[in-house]
């Protein structure tokens, strides 16, 4: 008669085993939320400084480019005598310019405060403040 309760018992047994196996693996939903709450609240306590190194870095990259449009001025003044008048002409040459050397810029450097706004060059070969932001 123990032989039958044993053959009896024993699946019953795998059976609760196999249930609380299951109850064990994976997340509950209080978890699951929690930390969706906690990343929400890091997320939020960085994108400030998000912003500001974002706006940090345009600043660096507009110094950059006035260095560079300024100094590429510079060589076209050694090479053609004058200043250029914009900054296409830093990149294309003009009809009739025996002396230009260039091109002194290999493309048009975009303004990373404002894509549609270009840089301006006045008469003595510096960027002008209007467009440097």
């Amino acid at each position: 008669m123990s032989l039958e309760l044993r053959s009896v018992n024993y699946p019953r047994r795998i059976s609760l085993m196999r249930n609380n196996k299951s109850r064990l693996s994976g997340f509950t939903l209080w978890e699951v939320l929690v930390v969706l709450f906690l990343m929400g609240v890091l997320l939020t306590s960085f994108t400030p400084y998000y912003g500001s190194a974002s706006k940090h870095v345009r600043l660096q990259m507009n110094r950059a480019n006035i260095q560079r449009i300024e100094g590429a001025a510079q060589l076209y003044k050694i090479d053609v005598g004058t200043y250029p008048h914009s900054v296409t002409d830093l990149v294309y040459s003009q009809k009739g310019m025996s002396d230009w050397q260039g091109p002194y810029l290999n493309e048009i450097p975009s303004n990373p405060f404002n894509s549609e706004q270009s840089y301006q060059l006045d008469s003595s070969g510096r960027v002008n403040n209007s467009s440097a932001n």
